[in-house]
């Protein structure tokens, strides 16, 4: 089962709306409803009783959202608890948790920086989804910050509007974190090395939809099912080796930031390809600002800038500064 989608349930079951439960997680509203509906498909009962003008729990959804919240407990515990068992703290020195939207640390992150932080004593890595890791936050302010690794989130925005995160990114702000946007980028479609349309330098609509595209179930989902239909989405998954594999066989296409073809040129099984009409992307850090300032923080934005800063002319980016 997919935890985030428990995630989902509870904040729609607090806020009685699919719109503002989606805001809540920087998905669309059209995205939670399909969450939702996954949802109860794999339970097997109807969680949600949908009225033309308002939303409630269905007797069977009143009984389990306590449930629900018990599991995402035991699952935040046993990270809590892996983690501090994990933490090897040199006197004086300041741990953090990274943890990463899977777009963001697969196109992103250098391999310097993975070795950087697989290596370091004082970063300690997780692969999560941006609502993840917006819970993550909250519940770490909420606790005993003594208690607690501090948290630090690499998220990711497809078409970034300041209107549309307000849910997730302000009541961060709120709590005390801060939200430091570092690039923005633009989406490429990625396709099959040896397929017609690897010879074509920018695909059109029409050479993207006559292969099944396979999507992340972020946001981008919504961007590409408005552009393209749903019915040209073949598949929908978090797991990028999943969407990686059917591009690699010719069966589907998929897309990447535009940094990718600088920091995975060693990748042989698919090759980017620009569309006629993209979208942005927006990649950044929100955490507590003394969190972001700490010696093991800063040694990666050191190899952050030292990369991105040497490829400005490459015209994939552009810095936030």
């Amino acid at each position: 089962m997919n935890i985030e989608y428990l995630h989902y349930f509870l904040d729609v079951a607090k806020t009685k709306s699919i719109t503002r439960a989606a805001k809540l997680n920087f998905i669309s509203p059209q995205g939670m409803s399909r969450a939702m509906n996954e949802l109860e498909k794999e339970l097997g009962c109807q969680l949600l009783i949908r009225y033309s003008n308002k939303l409630a729990l269905s007797p069977i959804g009143e009984e389990l959202a306590p449930k629900a919240a018990e599991i995402i407990g035991g699952y935040d515990r046993m990270l809590e608890f892996a983690a501090a068992k994990s933490q090897v703290q040199q006197a004086g020195g300041h741990s953090i948790q990274l943890e990463c939207q899977n777009v963001a640390m697969l196109a992103f992150l250098t391999q310097e920086a993975k070795d950087y932080i697989f290596e370091s004593r004082e970063i300690h890595f997780r692969e999560s989804q941006n609502s993840q890791i917006r819970h993550d936050l909250l519940l770490s302010n909420a606790g005993d910050p003594s208690g607690a690794c501090p948290i630090i989130g690499l998220v990711c925005f497809f078409n970034q509007d300041r209107s549309s995160n307000i849910g997730g990114i302000d009541d961060l702000e709120e709590k005390g974190y801060q939200y430091r946007p570092y690039l923005k980028t633009y989406d490429k479609v990625m396709v099959n090395a040896q397929s017609p349309l690897a010879a074509k330098e920018t695909l059109s609509d029409e050479d993207i939809v006559s292969k099944p595209i396979a999507s992340t179930n972020t946001y981008l989902y919504s961007i590409l099912s408005k552009r393209f239909g749903r019915n040209a989405i073949g598949l929908s998954s978090a797991d990028f080796s999943l969407r990686k594999s059917m591009v690699e066989c010719d069966s589907a296409v998929s897309f990447l930031p535009a940094i990718a073809s600088l920091t995975m040129a060693e990748e042989t099984g698919f090759v980017l390809r620009d569309m006629e009409r993209s979208y942005e992307v927006e990649i950044g850090f929100v955490g507590m600002e003394s969190d972001m300032e700490s010696a093991c923080f800063q040694g990666l934005m050191d190899i952050l800038d030292g990369f991105y800063r040497a490829h400005t002319d490459s015209g994939l980016y552009a810095l936030c500064d």
